[in-house]
């Protein structure tokens, strides 16, 4: 078969690939982003789909508006602002998943060549949305709360991008979040050269300790917003939205249009339900108990089965743990053996789009629990030490 060339050079995806290998009952995957299922509030989300269909079902079942739900739109408008001031529902599209949000912009912005800036490192299914429609990716160079200001502009003199995409809170894969100071100096710039800020906040709710900073959208009038319900509900809902201009939002929904009319009409009505009982905060404090203590489980894992050997940046939200190895230098080299010792991690090399090698690793510890943990970590220094 003629497919596209752009697929020639991706390959398989490596998601899908960890999203497989997590299915293995054998397997401890440390690889995917995967929430905690003990945690679905499936009985909550039961009745509220019951209710749909009780009070809306012939509705629910029926074509509806390609910028989703307006009822939904209104919730989400009540919770943002933009650039200090109220968000309309004019200025929200819903999508399926926030990674559709991804696709969406990229197929809307981005034409062959066009370059896209991006943190170091970045999200591999950013990445592979971008290259997907054939962007250039230049990676900014970061320090410990992420893009670095006079490094971004340094670039931008240089380069004019279509537009700097960036997770500002516990970031994935790095788990590093951008200080107050950090975020109005990088505007700042932004403003100064009239950049477009692509703002992804799968995680910002996710918060285990630390003080809580403004999103980039609430303080600039330059930036695109990336909400989800995946981390903070339940991912299989594939409820995600984005914040912007109407401009913006309607170019999203013209192509939208065209990529599946519109998200689950049903689905959103149910994820609506639950919101206006009130629900959500209640669960995101579950949440953020539970990942806590294992993300501590991991760090004391880590110092116990691998010690001096790795570097680690601990998390204060969020669901990853990015570790660097000492002792080797392509952490790559080593997934076939985890796989055989029953452990599994992301190499760091995936979300560097500029290629280069790396013994970094990205793990997850938010769906496992503090005794899979240890165990995992057991497993993966034996692999890294055969």
């Amino acid at each position: 078969m003629q497919y596209a060339s752009w697929m020639e050079a991706t390959g398989e995806g490596f998601i899908s690939e960890i999203l497989k290998a997590a299915q293995d009952p054998n397997m401890i995957s440390f690889a995917g982003g995967l929430p905690a299922p003990e945690l679905f509030p499936d009985q909550a989300l039961q009745r509220c789909f019951q209710r749909v269909f009780e009070e809306q079902g012939k509705s629910s079942l029926q074509y509806a508006q390609t910028a989703g739900h307006p009822q939904l739109r209104q919730w989400l408008a009540q919770q943002h602002q933009r650039n200090g001031k109220p968000v309309e529902a004019e200025e929200i599209v819903v999508t399926t998943g926030s990674q559709q949000g991804l696709s969406l912009l990229a197929q809307t912005f981005l034409d062959p060549g066009d370059v896209v800036f991006v943190e170091t490192p970045t999200y591999l299914g950013a990445i592979q949305a971008f290259q997907g429609f054939r962007a250039q990716l230049m990676t900014i160079p970061c320090d410990e709360q992420g893009i670095i200001p006079e490094e971004l502009e340094t670039m931008l003199k240089q380069v004019t991008p279509k537009f700097l995409y960036l997770i500002p809170n516990y970031q994935n894969p790095s788990g590093k979040i951008m200080g107050l100071e950090r975020r109005i100096a990088l505007l700042k710039v932004a403003q100064a050269y009239d950049l477009l800020l692509v703002e992804d906040n799968p995680y910002g709710e996710l918060r285990f300790e630390g003080e809580r900073y403004p999103n980039l959208i609430d303080l600039g009038d330059q930036v695109i917003y990336l909400g989800t319900f995946s981390k903070v509900l339940a991912p299989g809902l594939r409820v995600g939205y984005v914040v912007a201009n109407p401009d913006i939002i309607n170019h999203l929904c013209q192509t939208k249009e065209g990529v599946d009319l519109h998200s689950n009409n049903l689905t959103q009505r149910a994820v609506l339900e639950f919101l206006n009982e009130g629900l959500l905060p209640g669960h995101i404090l579950k949440l953020c108990t539970l990942y806590k203590e294992r993300r501590e489980a991991m760090v004391q894992a880590i110092e116990k089965y691998l010690g001096d050997d790795v570097d680690m940046i601990i998390p204060s939200g969020g669901l990853f743990l990015w570790a660097r190895f000492k002792k080797i230098n392509n952490s790559f080299d080593y997934v076939q053996e985890t796989i055989r010792q029953n452990v599994l991690y992301v190499p760091g090399a995936l979300f560097y789009p500029d290629g280069r090698v790396t013994s970094e690793v990205r793990l997850n510890y938010s769906c496992s629990t503090p005794e899979t943990i240890e165990e995992g970590v057991r497993r993966l220094a034996r692999a890294v030490r055969v």
